[in-house]
């Protein structure tokens, strides 16, 4: 039953135009900071609603409750949490039926769900990274329709605007958060995602057929992270070469292989992967062979199988700076060195060079199965004498680890001398890789004296991607519905005092994730008990 002045307070039904990349954060944004006042004279009472559902869905005793269904302990819990002046009413329902993605239509074999990317692929030259929170989604499609989550997007296949096939890549995906992190190869801003209703193998609309396996290849693919992971073979499934690469003739995902990389030391390079296995006290090395790659913001995805404490995984780049006043040009080569140093207390030092100088130098936790992006910035400055030029080449990482699922940023800065190049009203700069020696990968093994370790420094290196930026936000037409016309808790536990008439005040609302993986939509409304 519809609660009295409820349609004043909220619309029982919202229909707006979304970027799916932020469902996690909808409907509503906690607020902050937390202050669990018991009066709205100190707290404004929409905040003072905020305040207690977060104190609500933070408690573990909460979602202990709501996974056994103990509703007399929530009823309890509420009651602590929420003053004596408010009477209160709690709904909860499974997002699935407050979510309706309204950008899709339903065929016999398969939904059609479009999206649009902001800004175009073709901003970019063809392609574009997007973040696609697969779980989400699943929540806003029918029943009967859902993305492959356990062999991420197996039963997807991808349209342009104009109905034809779309070559997409699957870099990684989160089995935690359910986003996916893909490559796709377009210059279209509207694409329809076809998910079939066959969960293992994606539905072909142009041939009217399903496909003969997963991801439809050469359409869909892996990286060759996601193939190991999920047992796949890599030769069949990585499509990134025909994805990433060839812009401007120019390579922007990297094979393995004994023509692109020159190694030396105790490395194999087998099946598109790159394995350092190095005995302590040796080193072992790869730098990537012509043709050169393009563009600056530099991705790969690794993993630390096993590590003789005080040995270092290097990551080095080379890069061309070149500073430009108008009619002339001054061009200089920049190295960039990321170094981790693994100890045997699961202690982690990062050290990032920057031209030679130590720019950072930091502890911290072990990093196993990770991804680690690297992105330069340069920017030109007029000297204190005003005659002539400098620059400043800000060097950004960004790492995360799939096994403890956390992540770390750190950055450093060199600032050039004045240059040879007078200054005359005009300065730019820009920064590429070298065409020559641009990355370079190394493992050096450590050796402490006494010490004889009988197992080997080893550490497998899946992917690497080196584009220009080019991330597109993923927009897509939604309607949530606010009503809780489903609410799973019972009546009588769903208000503070059953049967008292209820006239909300205020109200609060958030999505929350069940340990199971469950998602729910959470409302709090609150009335002041003088009447509000």
């Amino acid at each position: 039953m519809l609660r009295l002045g409820q349609a004043r307070l909220i619309e029982a039904v919202a229909a707006v135009l979304i970027i799916i990349i932020l469902f996690s954060m909808l409907p509503l944004l906690f607020k902050s900071p937390l202050t669990p006042l018991r009066s709205q004279i100190q707290v404004g009472v929409s905040q003072y609603a905020y305040n207690s559902l977060y104190t609500l869905v933070t408690n573990p005793l909460f979602i202990n409750a709501l996974s056994k269904g103990n509703w007399s302990t929530i009823h309890s819990l509420a009651s602590a949490i929420i003053g004596p002046q408010y009477n209160w009413f709690i709904g909860l329902e499974p997002l699935y039926k407050a979510l309706t993605i309204s950008s899709y239509s339903v065929m016999p074999n398969y939904v059609a769900l479009n999206i649009t990317l902001v800004p175009s692929p073709s901003t970019y030259g063809g392609y574009a990274l997007i973040d696609l929170p697969i779980l989400l989604i699943n929540q806003g499609l029918p029943l009967s329709y859902r993305i492959n989550t356990s062999v991420p997007m197996a039963n997807v296949f991808i349209l342009n605007s104009n109905g034809n096939p779309v070559n997409w890549w699957l870099m990684s995906y989160n089995y935690v958060t359910g986003d996916a992190l893909i490559w796709v190869k377009t210059s279209s801003s509207r694409l329809t995602i076809i998910v079939s209703r066959n969960g293992s193998v994606p539905y072909n609309p142009i041939t009217g057929e399903y496909c003969s396996n997963p991801y439809c290849p050469p359409y869909g693919g892996l990286s060759s992270f996601m193939a190991t992971s999920l047992n796949l073979p890599i030769a069949n499934y990585n499509n990134g070469l025909s994805v990433l690469s060839q812009l401007n003739g120019l390579n922007q995902y990297w094979w393995f292989n004994q023509s692109t990389a020159l190694c030396s030391g105790a490395y194999s390079l087998s099946g598109n992967v790159l394995t350092f296995n190095v005995p302590q006290s040796s080193s072992a090395s790869c730098t990537l062979l012509n043709p050169s790659i393009i563009g600056t913001y530099t991705t790969l995805i690794g993993q630390l199988m096993s590590i003789i404490p005080g040995s270092s995984l290097s990551i080095n780049l080379n890069y061309v700076v070149t500073v430009y006043n108008g009619t002339r040009s001054y061009t200089a080569k920049v190295p960039v060195a990321l170094i981790l140093t693994y100890y045997g207390n699961g202690t982690v030092n990062y050290e990032l060079y920057v031209n030679g100088q130590l720019a950072y130098d930091n502890n911290g936790p072990y990093v196993y199965l990770f991804m680690i992006s690297l992105q330069p910035s340069v920017t030109p400055g007029v000297c204190s004498s005003g005659s002539s030029l400098y620059y400043t080449l800000n060097e950004s990482v960004s790492m995360y680890d799939y096994v403890s699922m956390t992540s770390k940023s750190i950055s450093g800065t060199y600032q050039s001398p004045c240059l040879p190049l007078t200054y005359n009203g005009v300065a730019s700069a820009s920064v590429a890789i070298s065409s020559s020696s641009g990355i370079t990968l190394g493992l050096n093994s450590s050796y402490t004296p006494g010490v004889n370790y009988e197992y080997n420094s080893v550490v497998k290196i899946y992917d690497l991607v080196a584009t220009p930026p080019a991330t597109s936000a993923v927009v897509a037409g939604a309607y949530f519905n606010y009503a809780i016309t489903s609410n799973v808790i019972p009546q009588y536990y769903a208000y503070s005092i059953p049967g008292l008439p209820f006239t909300p005040t205020a109200g609060a609302f958030t999505v929350i994730v069940l340990p199971n993986g469950t998602y729910y939509l959470i409302a709090l409304e609150i009335q002041e008990v003088s009447g509000g």
